[in-house]
């Protein structure tokens, strides 16, 4: 074992150690509060299984060093399912969701966009005929750019007939960076592609002057009550976080996705995604993130708005 993964291994010994076990049993509590949304009442049978305590994985090859969860599945109706994680210190608050369901959300509390498309990461085969993932920047960029493609710009599609080829043609123009999958984030352990908010930024002004799209922009630090406003005005975000992975918890990254809703529960704020590397059963399923997840906000405005 090398002196890194040993010290990783300790570190995340060190921190098991100081996880609260009573605060296991804050998940079905945090549950009901969920489920008493307005919006999520068709899951109000839902119930905890799984329920296990999970520390970053301890030879990560890019460890974040987030402290460690408890985690649950969500046994939902007629056999849907979701996830639950929430703190294993302090109050033991959530830290994020998911139904794996279509919702309208619209409560005092909360709000989100409908019809934005969900696109999930791909792989793309290289010149060496080894295969590397779509990224999660370009395929996060897909989804806000065909938003709004469909609701006042389709000239913003161009040739373009598939999603693939939407995304390819945003990737086409970003500086993407491969990284080997070391620790399994893949199931064929492709390898992963990541690109700078800041080079999306460039990337999509320089398609709204080619496309004709009257859109203004900006990347600036994330802030709730700003992304709050842009969803308000039924305008989605990208968004750049410090995230686990959803389905394989001891797995952590930073990560490009588009910001679709928000909503207030168990004295959080959270931030609902479309997260393109996330598999359900329904396109639709939003992941709800606490606020303190993310990092950047890129904001696309119409120039009359």
């Amino acid at each position: 074992m090398s002196k890194i993964t040993l010290f990783s291994f300790l570190i995340a010994i060190i921190q098991l150690a100081g996880a609260k076990p009573e605060l296991s049993k804050r998940g079905p509590s945090i549950l009901k509060e969920i489920l008493s949304q307005p919006w999520a009442t068709a899951w109000k049978s839902a119930t905890l299984t799984k329920v296990r305590l999970i520390s970053e994985k301890p030879d990560l090859h890019q460890p974040l060093n987030l402290p460690p969860v408890w985690s649950a599945v969500i046994a939902g109706p007629n056999g849907a399912s979701g996830h639950l994680i929430w703190d294993s210190l302090g109050e033991g608050r959530l830290v994020e969701f998911s139904l794996d369901d279509d919702f309208e959300v619209k409560s005092d509390s909360g709000r989100a966009i409908r019809g934005i498309p969900s696109f999930q990461q791909f792989p793309i085969e290289e010149k060496d005929q080894k295969s590397m993932a779509s990224g999660c920047v370009p395929t996060a960029a897909a989804s806000v750019v065909s938003y709004w493609a469909n609701q006042k710009y389709p000239q913003w599609r161009g040739d373009d007939k598939t999603i693939k080829d939407l995304v390819l043609r945003l990737r086409s123009k970003l500086k993407m960076t491969p990284f080997p999958d070391l620790d399994g984030f893949t199931p064929n352990r492709m390898a992963l592609a990541g690109a700078y908010p800041s080079e999306l930024l460039k990337v999509l002004k320089a398609e709204t002057v080619a496309y004709n799209v009257p859109i203004q922009m900006g990347l600036g630090r994330f802030t709730f009550p700003l992304f709050k406003k842009e969803i308000d005005s039924s305008r989605p975000a990208l968004l750049s976080c410090m995230v686990r992975v959803a389905h394989k918890p001891q797995l952590s990254w930073p990560h490009e996705v588009a910001g679709v809703g928000y909503c207030e529960i168990d004295g959080v704020k959270l931030v609902g995604v479309m997260d393109n590397f996330f598999p359900t059963n329904h396109k639709e399923a939003i992941r709800w993130i606490r606020q303190d997840a993310f990092r950047s906000i890129l904001i696309l405005r119409p120039r009359k708005e």
